[in-house]
């Protein structure tokens, strides 16, 4: 699953969003990002992705088989003698090949939601079914190792490590779990050039801007190759422009068949997805197309 990425600037001179006076790369034979005129008050930025050609024909739709299934799922923690529900009856199927948005409001449940489908906790009740695999029946190292080869997270604040270069970042979960035959330094040095940052390999995290910081987020959750990718509000610490092209690199990966999975409580974010759920308090109030 490769993506082609060109390196022409997309950013206007003095972008306040390039903190090391690089340019921003952007995917090749991407759609044309629009801008309002600006005016003394600030009018936002508007970015134009389209919807995801892969899952769009009804064709596709009919033979996508479900690589996520969530079936009677509850999560509660106990806090002291008490304990606290936090989903309820949640099922859910996500199709291969979709791009999903998972919204709701702080406190809905959404985020539990997307630790459990990563295997980063287990559920109370219920069952989760990744690539036919029911992680009820998997031992503790079985669904870290299917956690490490088949799911790619990409969080909010990047969580990269401060000491490490960008390539070192990438290249880390390698070290816990890998695809035999594979040249993880080659491989990482193949991505940081995917998504535009060959010339930022060996800088490290604090000599990166936000957006920069991403693409190296992006990279490090490609580097096993996962079915499926997990973004938890990807563009919330990022400004319209560079969340719009962090946005393009995940419609890019989708177009070339992979799973997108977004954490959101932006509208805008989540309409550029195949399709959105709505969690409130706990509970998956719709689905829409």
């Amino acid at each position: 699953m490769e993506t082609k990425i060109s390196t022409e600037d997309v950013s206007a001179p003095g972008d306040p969003i390039l903190e090391t006076g690089t340019e921003s790369p952007r995917l090749e034979g991407e759609l044309p990002l629009r801008e309002k005129h600006i005016t003394s008050n600030e009018e936002p930025f508007e970015c134009e992705l389209g919807r995801s050609r892969y899952f769009q024909s009804s064709e596709t739709q009919g033979t996508a088989v479900p690589i996520i299934e969530i079936i009677d799922v509850k999560k509660s923690y106990t806090l002291g003698n008490m304990e606290v529900p936090v989903l309820h009856d949640i099922n859910l199927e996500v199709r291969e090949g979709e791009f999903l948005a998972i919204m709701g409001p702080s406190g809905s449940g959404k985020s539990t939601l997307m630790n459990l489908i990563g295997f980063l906790d287990r559920p109370t009740e219920g069952r989760i079914i990744i690539k036919g695999l029911d992680i009820n029946k998997l031992s503790d190292k079985e669904v870290a190792r299917l956690r490490g080869l088949e799911i790619g997270f990409v969080f909010q604040t990047f969580n990269l490590i401060p000491r490490l270069t960008a390539l070192e970042n990438v290249e880390l979960p390698t070290y816990a779990n890998s695809r035999s035959g594979v040249d993880s330094r080659e491989r990482a040095k193949e991505l940081l050039k995917l998504v535009g940052l060959e010339d930022r390999m060996r800088h490290k995290p604090g000599e990166l801007s936000g957006g920069q910081s991403q693409r190296v987020a992006i990279a490090r959750a490609l580097i096993n190759d996962p079915a499926i990718l997990l973004a938890d509000e990807p563009t919330g610490n990022l400004d319209s422009k560079t969340g719009c092209e962090i946005l393009n690199i995940f419609k890019r990966l989708n177009e070339d068949g992979r799973t997108i999975v977004i954490i959101t409580h932006d509208p805008e974010i989540a309409g550029y997805a195949d399709r959105i759920v709505m969690v409130k308090d706990g509970i998956i109030q719709n689905s829409t197309e």
